[in-house]
């Protein structure tokens, strides 16, 4: 113990053989410690989905969300007063009626009434007229003979015309009461169904009374609004839009009911918000739907027609012009003009050197570190 202490106390009396000392242990630490050998990591590979390329032509379908209208719907109204007496037996919230059905019957006494004095009233007046019409002839032949005056003759003329005339009014007065029976009868104008049924039986009516509202259910319409962009590319066709096809579909629970329609007529007034133009197509179904006004319905109306492009799925775009195709399993990019969209899938013509051709594989995976030279392998 004594002579590692005299050991230590010679170190420290002298600084420089600390120093040295210090730099033996380094260079013997750095020569002895553990070397590790170069790793070769090999190029990463990248898995992608492609899409073998084909001209062709293609019109993708518009998919719009619409609205169910009624093509003819009429307010019933009651056209004279009176209390109702008779209701019809489909008159009920929601029922369909044919057209001709009795809805309402006011009470018809007053009116039978009318047209019974009416008609007695024109019976009256026209045998009048027939007395006026021979004092007349007699006047006229005594008149010839001299025996009459003229005054004579313009009386007898004028009471003539007078009777004519009142025969004319007792036939308008009896017109009119035949018109306010028959409108005591409130019947369908046509084929439908009834909706806010607001009358029962022994209620009273005043004039003009709404007592239902009609709805056609054979002639339904769909509305719906074309974008300035989808319009624009319709107008581009040359194609008159009336007279479309649409297919429209309605999701009725679990259930998809589709209905063929056509369009008939655009809209008076353009969306000032969207600028967007409102279309209606007319549902041909011939038999009895389900469907009625307010229904929301999906419209796919036919696109353009794109002639003589290639169609690749959207996530094949890289940028706004870009796509990769696959050569010697190696990504090369490929410029682009895109034309248009169906669906989830892009249209387009190729747009620079070297020229996107039939055949190309194009990449539709988008990989993070995608670009030209990146190595890849076809799933």
């Amino acid at each position: 113990m004594q002579k590692l202490l005299q050991i230590l106390k010679f170190i420290a009396s002298r600084p420089l053989l600390i120093g040295l000392v210090t730099v033996a242990v380094l260079a013997l630490l750095i020569i002895t410690r553990p070397r590790t050998a170069p790793v070769d990591f090999p190029e990463r590979v990248w898995p992608v989905d492609v899409v073998v390329l084909s001209k062709a032509d293609h019109q993708p379908t518009l998919e719009l969300f619409g609205q169910v209208v009624a093509g003819r719907r009429s307010e019933l109204r009651a056209r004279v007063p009176g209390p109702i007496v008779e209701v019809g037996r489909n008159f009920r919230e929601g029922a369909a009626v044919a057209e001709g059905e009795l809805l309402v019957q006011i009470d018809p006494f007053e009116y039978r009434n009318d047209v019974a004095e009416q008609r007695a009233l024109q019976t009256e007046a026209r045998a009048d007229l027939d007395i006026k019409r021979r004092d007349l002839d007699r006047i006229r032949e005594l008149f010839d003979e001299n025996n009459v005056s003229e005054q004579n003759l313009d009386d007898a003329l004028l009471a003539v015309e007078q009777r004519q005339s009142m025969l004319e009014q007792r036939r308008i007065g009896l017109s009119r009461a035949e018109r306010a029976l028959r409108d005591a009868r409130l019947i369908a104008p046509y084929a439908g169904v009834l909706s806010g049924v607001a009358a029962e039986l022994g209620k009273q009516l005043s004039q003009n009374d709404q007592v239902a509202e009609i709805i056609d259910t054979s002639r339904l319409e769909v509305r719906f609004t074309l974008s300035k962009s989808q319009l624009g590319r319709l107008l581009e066709a040359n194609d008159d839009i009336a007279g479309r096809p649409v297919e429209i579909s309605w999701q009725v629970g679990k259930q998809t009911l589709n209905y063929k329609a056509v369009v008939e007529r655009i809209s008076a007034e353009i969306d000032s918000s969207t600028g967007g133009v409102g279309l209606y197509a007319v549902i041909t179904q011939e038999t009895e739907t389900l469907l009625r006004p307010g229904a929301f319905v999906w419209a796919n109306v036919p696109d353009k027609n794109y002639q003589n492009v290639f169609k690749a799925p959207e996530s094949s775009l890289y940028g706004s012009d870009q796509v990769y195709v696959v050569v010697d399993d190696r990504l090369e990019r490929r410029t682009i003009e895109v034309k248009g969209y169906a669906g989830d899938d892009i249209l387009f013509i190729p747009a620079g050197n070297p020229a996107i051709a039939n055949g190309d594989k194009v990449v539709s995976t988008q990989i993070r570190e995608g670009g030209a030279g990146v190595k890849v392998e076809i799933l």
